[in-house]
């Protein structure tokens, strides 16, 4: 005998695993709103400014106030004059034009550069007048130009990065394998006089050997060589200190 085929149940139920699925998707869209409507904007914004000045980005807007709640200290551009209104710029120009006044009454610091990068300040200092070639002690008229600058830096509210960087001449002594190491022990020899000499606080400096990875000029010529053989004091204005209360020890 043949056996009897019997009809297939039909599931009316499917419609729950699409309604399970949005509801799961409805309820993580909430736990998001939820987590940054308790976003610290002080925090956010202070995240934000060191962001923009870590990378180079400015941020404006045109009412002249920061994106987020809490963003004062971000750059603002003001729509008259075209220029940062900040006290972080502010305190970057002061100090600039303060350098070109004081460079065109001291010959001492005639050689020194100034040079306006972005968010930071650039003093460029030649190897030539720094350090005997191949080597990475600095000057006695080296020094006392540091001393000038540093008296420049002391009373204000910045940080310094000492950058050391050589031609593409390769290197190759007792003491130095590369330029890499050339180009460190001088930016941490200049280090050592702005705190030594300069009486700079030594947690407002840092620094840093760049070889002959970062010219600034061709690499082709001597003039150009002589360029690329130099220490630059890259100065940014510090952020103001948090005003959130020390949260207590888990």
């Amino acid at each position: 005998m043949r056996r009897k085929k019997h009809a297939e149940h039909v599931n009316h139920e499917r419609w729950l695993v699409s309604y399970a699925d949005f509801i799961t998707l409805l309820f993580a869209f909430f736990v998001v709103m939820f987590a940054v409507s308790q976003v610290d904007s002080k925090k956010v914004g202070r995240f934000t400014e060191s962001f923009s000045r870590a990378v180079g980005v400015e941020l404006f807007v045109a009412n002249g106030r920061g994106i987020l709640p809490g963003t004062q200290g971000m750059q603002v551009r003001d729509q008259t004059t075209g220029h940062d209104e900040t006290p972080a710029t502010v305190e970057l120009e002061g100090l600039r034009m303060s350098l070109q006044a004081r460079a065109q009454r001291d010959a001492e610091i005639a050689g020194v550069q100034v040079v306006q990068r972005r968010n930071e300040l650039v003093l460029r200092l030649p190897e030539n007048i720094f350090f005997d070639s191949g080597d990475d002690a600095v000057q006695e008229a080296a020094a006392r130009v540091l001393r000038v600058i540093a008296a420049e830096l002391r009373p204000r509210r910045v940080e310094v990065r000492v950058e050391g960087h050589t031609d593409n001449r390769p290197i190759r002594t007792a003491r130095y394998r590369s330029n890499w190491e050339l180009s460190t022990a001088r930016s941490t020899s200049v280090l050592a006089k702005l705190i030594t000499e300069g009486e700079l606080q030594p947690e407002r400096l840092s620094a840093a050997g760049y070889g002959e990875f970062h010219p600034i000029a061709t690499n082709d010529t001597e003039p150009g060589r002589q360029q690329n053989r130099r220490v630059d004091l890259v100065v940014t204005a510090m952020l103001e200190p948090s005003e959130d209360p020390p949260q207590p020890a888990p």
